[in-house]
């Protein structure tokens, strides 16, 4: 689930243009459908907000299973991010997930010197109402480095449309107690089927390593063709079944 959500703000905010583009003050609608067997149902829903003042950028990204789904395995998950505007570099982050009976608390303090970037970690973990456990980590990473939210932020700057199939970017992402590479391939046009509506898009993939082992499977998403450049479709695998996430529609913050 980590980087299926992961995915999803990755296409979600990649989609914005080139650099020097003002993001505006916004809340982005997702469904999620749960497929396996002959179980084909809306299982979660996910609001990627955004907000700004005059040198910042403050994302948060919330994530719910829908009533039918809290019965099975209730998920429960936020992601905040406070990032500078120029390059949309990441200051702190704070990641608070509560899925089934497990709590999670990732809060990371960024610090950079030149090419070289470090990231001060906290996580609070807890199980079934047990004892709450405390660990710090230090992690560090050369070249760019973001985390599972400032990532997509950053590949703002970036132009997908414009490149040629087979191009990929490579980032380094501190995700808890570990640096993983996030790779991006662009895989080229297609049309696809969304909401009984036909849909031009650009198609990307992404894959998580650490190590140069895989993390996760390969995770997909669809990106509307045209000047909003709208993510219409994501698709990734979990141990049993798969999950497709569906745009809902975007909101002006008031």
């Amino acid at each position: 689930m980590k980087h299926f959500i992961c995915a999803l703000l990755l296409s979600v905010c990649s989609v914005f243009g080139a650099a020097g583009v003002e993001l505006p003050d916004e809340n982005l609608n997702y469904i999620v459908l749960y497929k396996w067997g002959l179980i084909n149902k809306d299982a979660a829903s996910a609001v990627l907000s955004l907000r700004s003042d005059d040198g910042h950028y403050y994302a948060r990204m919330s994530a719910r299973t829908l009533p039918w789904a809290d019965k099975v395995f209730k998920v429960r998950d936020t992601l905040v991010s406070k990032m500078a505007k120029r390059e949309c570099q990441a200051l702190m982050y704070n990641k608070r997930t509560h899925e089934g009976g497990r709590y999670e608390n990732d809060k990371v303090v960024y610090e950079r010197d030149g090419n070289m970037v470090t990231g001060y970690v906290t996580r609070i973990r807890q199980k079934n109402d047990g004892p709450v456990s405390e660990m710090d980590t230090v992690l560090h990473a050369e070249g760019p480095t973001v985390d599972m939210l400032s990532v997509f932020y950053y590949l703002r700057l970036l132009d997908f449309p414009n490149m040629k199939p087979g191009q990929s970017v490579r980032l380094n992402v501190f995700s808890g107690k570990n640096v993983e590479e996030l790779t991006i391939v662009y895989q080229g046009k297609a049309t696809i089927t969304a909401n009984k509506k036909k849909w031009r898009t650009c198609y990307l993939t992404f894959n998580f390593t650490r190590d140069g082992a895989p993390v996760s499977d390969d995770m997909s998403a669809w990106i509307s063709d045209d000047d909003n450049r709208i993510p219409i479709k994501l698709e990734g695998k979990l141990p049993l079944g798969k999950v497709q996430a569906y745009y809902q529609g975007a909101s002006s913050a008031k």
